[in-house]
């Protein structure tokens, strides 16, 4: 919630800081023959300027010139207004969402799906957008610059005249738009993985991980040595359980059974040998 309140205020600060912008130039046009002219020249968003024109004189008595400035920026500027016009509306209406229909949003994990896919959406927006009105603010300062403006006019050009600037326009507002707008590119591309997060689609993929050939040779290993394991230790049961015969001791061995204690019978014979040991269940 915190993040998309973020989001929505420097969508905000990104189309004030350009959508309101207003630069104006004042020019002193002084003739030879002492004459002087003030002349201002304003230009606004959306910076359509082959628009804007402004009268300057000729001296050459009360003659004077109209003159146009060149270029149409408004496209550019438009769409970087448009994308955080609707990056705001976005940010105020998930905010409404997850305030007060936590549960809709949630349900059958649509919510956070759609979420996730308008975040791509607009971080790549802003990406382009950003792009797009930085080149087009380059255009706009090199036609507005004031220099270009005093070899439009005709009287500035005359090495008799004078021609001063009194004012020019001031850049600090729409060079704050382009770096708010990289920066809601970067709040946007981080909120992905966030959204991502939400889909729960990473749990899926980690919960059926993908196998190797070479784990599941080692998988095929290991079974066949557990159930190979298994068998001999039956087989093993079974040769205990079986009678077997000591030739170094000379005796011999019945199978033990658990219906009793078994008892041990010694043949008596020489004292240089042992006789064989039997023993007996008892029932």
């Amino acid at each position: 919630i915190c993040l998309c309140v973020f989001l929505g205020l420097f969508a905000v600060l990104a189309f004030a800081t350009c959508g309101g912008y207003s630069g104006q130039i004042m020019v002193k046009v002084e003739c030879f023959d002492k004459t002087q002219n003030n002349i201002s020249i304003s230009f606004n968003y959306p910076f359509r300027l082959q628009q804007v024109h402004f009268s300057a004189p000729l001296c050459e008595g009360t003659r004077k010139e109209t003159l146009f400035l060149e270029g149409d920026y408004a496209s550019s500027a438009q769409f970087f207004v448009t994308v955080a016009v609707l990056a705001f509306l976005y940010s105020l209406l998930a905010t409404i969402v997850y305030f007060f229909y936590q549960n809709k949003y949630r349900e059958k994990n649509r919510g956070p799906v759609v979420d996730f896919l308008v975040t791509l959406v607009f971080s790549s927006l802003w990406l382009v957008s950003s792009i797009a009105w930085a080149k087009t603010l380059s255009g706009v300062k090199t036609v507005t610059d004031v220099h270009q403006i005093l070899l439009l006019m005709s009287a500035c050009r005359a090495q008799e005249n004078l021609c001063e600037v009194l004012q020019e326009p001031i850049w600090t507002n729409l060079n704050m738009s382009v770096a708010f707008g990289f920066l809601n590119f970067f709040l946007w591309a981080g909120n992905i993985w966030f959204a991502y997060k939400e889909t729960g689609l990473h749990k899926s993929i980690q919960r059926y991980p993908s196998r190797t050939p070479s784990e599941k040779r080692g998988s095929f290993r290991q079974y066949s040595q557990t159930s190979f394991d298994q068998s001999g230790a039956g087989f093993g049961q079974r040769l205990y359980n079986q009678g077997s015969f000591d030739l170094s001791s000379g005796g011999f061995s019945l199978p033990q059974t658990n219906l009793g204690q078994p008892m041990l019978y010694q043949q008596v014979g020489s004292p240089t040998s042992r006789g064989p040991l039997i023993f007996v269940n008892e029932m």
